[in-house]
């Protein structure tokens, strides 16, 4: 569950009866919901009422495919477990149009709804003639 006991250390087991444990997530991990607290009754803990995520890491085919990231910035890195990442294209590309924001889900980015196209900027200095 990508969790570990802050309170007491794992040096004070076992623990006895009616005994409270704080828990926490990992790191590079989130968490959420509800109490990071749990209690020992007759050897057994109660289960936690919250869920650590994994954050995510900017996957390497956004750069193949000549995206990039405009919020957060890179130094950001990893992004949090629900965290909303905007991507953008790359200088001399330009959107096919979609959906430019992913979501970090649990480790994984959703997937971008958009493509980034070489884009020649057409200008009257260098006017192409089509015939």
């Amino acid at each position: 569950k990508n969790m570990e006991a802050s309170n007491p250390q794992s040096s004070d087991y076992p623990v006895t009866h009616d005994t409270t444990v704080t828990l926490k997530c990992k790191d590079t991990f989130t968490s959420s919901g509800g109490s990071e607290i749990v209690t020992c009754t007759d050897g057994t803990f109660s289960n936690p009422s919250f869920t650590c995520s994994a954050s995510c890491s900017i996957p390497s085919e956004w750069d193949t495919k000549n995206m990039k990231t405009s919020n957060p910035q890179s130094s950001d890195y990893p992004v949090t477990h629900s965290t909303t990442v905007t991507l953008k294209c790359k200088d001399t590309f330009t959107s096919s149009g979609g959906i430019e924001t992913v979501t970090c889900t649990d480790g994984t980015f959703s997937n971008p709804s958009f493509t980034c196209l070489y884009w020649w900027p057409f200008t009257k200095a260098n006017k192409v003639e089509i015939s």
